[in-house]
Formats: structure tokens, C-alpha cells, sequence
């Protein structure tokens, strides 16, 4: 093991970016952790609504599972990480469509952990999720409330380019890693989309 990983061997299944261990020796990823701070913030403002109360729970563990991936690199954080991510959707699918047996996660989080060393695994299931959110969300919305139509499109819009900044950071590394860090924004970016989207419960 290389004593310069204060964690360990970093065992995740996914890169990032940012150097490891440039700004401290026990954070993994400086940026990365600091910026999931942001779904903390948000899953807290959710918290006084008894509506959303328990996804701003789900939003704040999402916001601590997601630094203690990134300030590891271990895979333990990634499996919270993702959990997390999973869970937070599917309870927002659930509140969406009321008739949606929550039986079914459990069975979703046991193929995802079966297949854990395979990223591609979770992404799939991520997106899929993704998707129905937005077609239950668009299905739901009063035809006619302008406000519920703008929180949507906004949440759309913010996620499309939050994403557009997770691929550069896969993808062109060395093209951005001067300029901005892609992973953080992404964080930052659905953080403030998740705002937006399930402000739409409330109004």
C-alpha cells in the first residue's frame, strides 16, 4: 500500500479528475468532497416541509455518502454513493406515482451490488431512473400552473449541463482540468437542479 493514500489504495470503480491528495493528506479529493456540501444545503432546506422531509434526508446522506467517496477513493463510499443516488430516485419516483410497490428497490439494490464492479451497471440503472422521473414529473404538472412547467424545464436543463460537465471530466481530463473541475460543478450543478425539480411538490 502506498503510504501517501491515507485512506488505502484507492478501489473505486470510476476515475475522476482532481489530483489525489494535492490539497490535504487525509482528503482523497479536495474539490470534489468540499462540493458535495452543496446537496447537504439543499436536502436541509427541504427538511421543514413535512411533505419533503424525507427527501431532504435522503438528499443530506447523498451529500455525506458522496464525501466520504470522494475523500476516500474507497470503494465502501462509492457503494454509499450509489446507494444513495438509487434510493434518493426511486423515493422520488415513489412520490410521483403513489402506486409503485417499494418492494422493488431492495431487488434494484441487490442486482446493482452484484454488479458493483461494473460502473456501466449503475449508470444504466441511474439513467433509467432519470428518465421515468422526468416523464412521471411532465405527466403530473397542472397543464396550466406556468410555475410547476418552469421548475421542470429548469431541473432539465440545469441536469443536462451538469452532465455535459461529468462526461469532460471522464472524457477530456486533461482538456479542462486547467480550467474548471467538471465533477465538483457537477455536484454543485444537481444540487441546484434538485432544487428546482422537487420544488415542484411545494408549489
Amino acid at each position: 500500500m502506498n503510504k501517501s493514500y491515507y485512506w488505502g489504495e484507492p478501489d473505486i470503480s470510476v476515475k475522476f479528475c482532481e489530483p489525489k491528495y494535492q490539497d490535504s493528506v487525509w482528503i482523497a479529493e479536495y474539490e470534489n468532497t468540499m462540493s458535495a456540501i452543496a446537496y447537504i444545503i439543499v436536502g436541509a432546506l427541504f427538511l421543514p416541509f413535512s411533505r419533503l422531509k424525507k427527501i431532504g434526508l435522503y438528499i443530506i446522506f447523498l451529500g455525506l455518502s458522496t464525501m466520504i467517496m470522494h475523500g476516500t477513493l474507497r470503494y465502501y463510499g462509492q457503494w454509499l454513493d450509489e446507494s444513495n443516488m438509487l434510493l434518493l430516485s426511486f423515493e422520488t419516483l415513489v412520490q410521483l406515482k403513489k402506486t409503485i410497490p417499494r418492494y422493488i428497490f431492495p431487488i434494484i439494490l441487490a442486482f446493482y451490488t452484484y454488479f458493483r464492479e461494473t460502473f456501466v451497471v449503475f449508470g444504466l440503472l441511474f439513467a433509467i431512473f432519470q428518465i421515468a422521473i422526468v416523464y412521471l414529473a411532465n405527466k403530473k404538472i397542472h397543464i396550466d400552473d406556468w410555475r410547476q412547467k418552469l421548475s421542470i424545464r429548469i431541473y432539465i436543463i440545469i441536469f443536462l449541463i451538469s452532465l455535459g460537465f461529468w462526461l469532460a471530466d471522464q472524457f477530456y481530463c486533461e482538456k479542462i482540468n486547467d480550467i474548471v473541475n467538471g465533477h465538483a460543478v457537477w455536484h454543485i450543478g444537481t444540487a441546484l437542479g434538485m432544487f428546482f425539480g422537487f420544488m415542484t411538490f411545494l408549489i
